[in-house]
């Protein structure tokens, strides 16, 4: 048995209305500075979830300071003016609220501005320059439905100097606590939310059949796949069932939790590097990429792949491990017609000639050492191009 090592960190809150805990988390972590960055979507006005968020600061005497200059494709540009507005203001405390990358961006202002004594900026961090500075109290309010790098102390973010998808290690920078409230995601259409749902089943399963997977991981991913797909059924069934988000938290807590203890793999590494350069949501190269990467570990994980079968509650318990691995495959493909979401990279007015760059991007990830067999640019590419 292989060396196992098991922290928990950050605290979590998951359940309706764990919101309310935040003035409380605040006080904890922010001491008697009465002054937090709340860094946040600008999506969310709409559904007036920024408004209910400072009102619930303000009312208790907390100065609250809103920066949501976050275009559709965020970089690390837009994590610069985060960063100055953290030091800027000395804030105590940052609170994340949104999607994935409105959390990195929080990660990035709470990290770097944490280093300011010491002068560096994004640039450097995502070069590699050591930081040894302690960063700002972090609190992260996840709202689409996934949060994959809930427990890992890195920084992934489009550098937006070439628009290449960078991961940085940074001892730390995991946040202080994560509150997870599902009525947050109820504005999220039932498409988008189905998506999200699947990117989550994606880091499961692939977590699942990772070469750093552990008795404990697969404990805590098999029932984040049970659930995650649970609740997909219900997505598709009855779209507007509140019962299908809380069940779709539960499973992306854990697959993000299980992905800490293993590793994601080609697919997450692909729907970031294409989503770092053209503009497709990244839940949506989920659903096109999934079913490839499922086959593609079926190749050197057969047994793993099959035994998801019963996990999204299909019957294969007299059929070959092939043949079961291939109902696991034909699961997904059966929603993703229901949910008539497209099934081709082409699909998105993506050239194939142009994603040399982004295979490069994704094999250079380090999660990507961990896939179930080892490949090179080359592979990856021609991965892209299957599901192209």
């Amino acid at each position: 048995m292989a060396e196992f090592h098991f922290a928990v960190r950050p605290k979590v809150w998951i359940g309706p209305d764990s919101l309310l805990r935040l003035p409380l988390l605040v006080s904890e972590y922010a001491g008697e500075a009465s002054r937090v960055l709340l860094v946040a979507d600008p999506l969310l006005y709409e559904a007036k979830i920024i408004d209910r968020v400072r009102t619930l600061l303000e009312d208790r005497g907390v100065q609250v300071l809103v920066f949501d200059e976050i275009p559709d494709r965020a970089s690390s540009r837009a994590a610069d003016d985060a960063i100055r507005l953290a030091r800027a203001s000395r804030s105590p405390l940052v609170v994340g609220l949104g999607g994935l990358k409105t959390l990195q961006i929080a990660r990035a202002a709470s990290f770097a501005a944490g280093a300011a004594s010491r002068g560096m900026d994004l640039d450097a961090i995502l070069d590699g320059k050591p930081v040894t500075s302690k960063p700002i109290p972090l609190i992260e309010i996840p709202t689409s439905l996934r949060h994959p790098f809930l427990s890992e102390d890195c920084l992934v973010l489009p550098d937006g100097r070439d628009r290449r998808i960078r991961l940085i290690r940074l001892p730390g920078a995991s946040p202080e606590a994560v509150l997870i409230d599902p009525t947050l995601s109820s504005g999220l259409p039932p498409k988008m939310a189905a998506s999200c749902v699947i990117d989550g089943l994606m880091g499961a399963i692939e977590a699942y059949v990772s070469s750093r997977s552990s008795f404990m991981s697969d404990i805590v991913i098999e029932k984040a796949v049970s659930s995650l797909a649970s609740a997909l059924d219900v997505m598709i069934n009855r779209p507007e069932d509140p019962q299908a988000r809380i069940e779709a938290w539960k499973g992306s807590f854990l697959a993000g939790l299980g992905q800490g203890l293993a590793a994601p793999g080609l697919g997450t590494a692909l729907a970031l590097a294409v989503n770092a350069r053209w503009p497709v949501p990244k839940a949506s190269l989920a659903a096109i990429l999934l079913p490839y990467s499922m086959e593609f570990a079926a190749k050197s994980r057969l047994e793993k792949i099959a035994a998801l079968c019963p996990l999204l509650g299909e019957d294969a318990s007299n059929l070959p491990a092939a043949d079961a691995a291939a109902k696991a495959v034909e699961w997904l493909r059966t929603r993703l017609g229901l949910l008539k979401i497209p099934s081709r990279l082409k699909d998105f007015d993506l050239s194939l000639d142009r994603l040399v760059e982004t295979a490069r991007d994704a094999r250079e990830l380090d999660f990507v050492n961990y896939l179930p067999r080892s490949v090179s640019v080359d592979d990856v590419f021609d991965f892209l191009k299957t599901a192209f």
